[in-house]
């Protein structure tokens, strides 16, 4: 008969926002492994042996991201075991519980937005599937948005072109964001980048503020299907949602109008969910 797979160990959890990265040691080849199951309770604590409704994903690979959580923080505890080529079990491995890292969505006090933050882009121009006309629009490849004096639905298009993209002219799209605050901020604020897709040629959006460089934005390889369609909360639904909540610098801020642009430097389209400014809560 063939033997039991060993217990699984190593098994660590690493929070990031709205998802947390499970991971654990490899197994041998005696017996070849086909497939792992990954258990999930939430709260801080799971019974000695692994419910099936717990189950959350099955996986020949010894990681697995549990993506789509509450972006104000979530905690679950994992545990997982491994299932040979002949369906044998092994026992579970002792459980490891995390909390996602929570948005500063849910942590600060908005100062501005556009959008909100619901992993939709209907509410911004053009969405869901009207790209096409954005190079008639903005060919200048700028586009400028005024808080307070102009509107999502209007003046924001739901996609940032980029270099990738032969539709939009190859170009670097550039989005400048005028806000006005009415003095300078005393401490760091946060910027929340929040995307609905992105295409699978990923990219780099590079933020500035006031004309000083801010940081680069590593995009993570999409479904290339936010082009075409702005929910990604319908259940079943293809598209990649990312989270990039970069500090912004207080030294690079001012009292009155401040310029935030966000230009697609590399990569495809980015589609936006929504973009804000937050103060952080003492």
């Amino acid at each position: 008969m063939s033997p039991r797979p060993d217990t699984v160990t190593g098994l660590h959890a690493e929070p990031a926002l709205a998802r947390t990265q499970v991971a654990w040691d490899p197994l041998g080849f005696d017996p070849l492994i086909d497939h792992f199951r990954v258990y999930a309770v939430r709260g801080e604590s799971a019974p000695e042996q692994p419910q099936e409704s717990d189950l959350i994903a099955k996986t020949v690979y010894p990681h697995f991201a549990h993506a789509d959580l509450d972006p104000a923080g979530e905690t679950w505890t994992y545990t997982v075991l491994a299932v040979s080529d002949a369906g044998r079990r092994s026992d579970p491995c002792p459980p490891v519980t995390a909390t996602s890292q929570p948005s500063v969505t849910a942590t600060g006090r908005e100062i501005a937005a556009i959008g909100t933050f619901d992993g939709r882009t209907l509410e911004h121009h053009l969405a869901p599937n009207s790209y096409a006309t954005i190079p008639e629009e903005f060919p200048g490849a700028v586009i400028e948005y005024e808080q307070g004096t102009d509107d999502p639905a209007a003046a924001w298009p739901y996609l940032l072109p980029g270099p990738g993209d032969a539709w939009a002219g190859k170009t670097a799209y550039r989005a400048r964001w005028t806000l006005t605050l009415e003095e300078a901020p005393q401490t760091d604020l946060d910027l929340a980048v929040w995307l609905v897709d992105t295409t699978r040629l990923g990219g780099i959006l590079r933020v500035s503020a006031n004309d000083e460089h801010v940081t680069d934005i590593e995009l993570p390889l999409g479904s290339t299907r936010g082009s075409r369609e702005g929910d990604a909360t319908v259940p079943g639904s293809p598209l990649l949602r990312s989270f990039h909540e970069p500090a912004l610098p207080a030294a690079l801020l001012q009292a009155g109008p401040n310029v935030l642009e966000f230009e697609l430097a590399e990569g495809g389209w980015a589609a936006w969910d929504a973009v804000g400014v937050f103060a952080r809560e003492e």
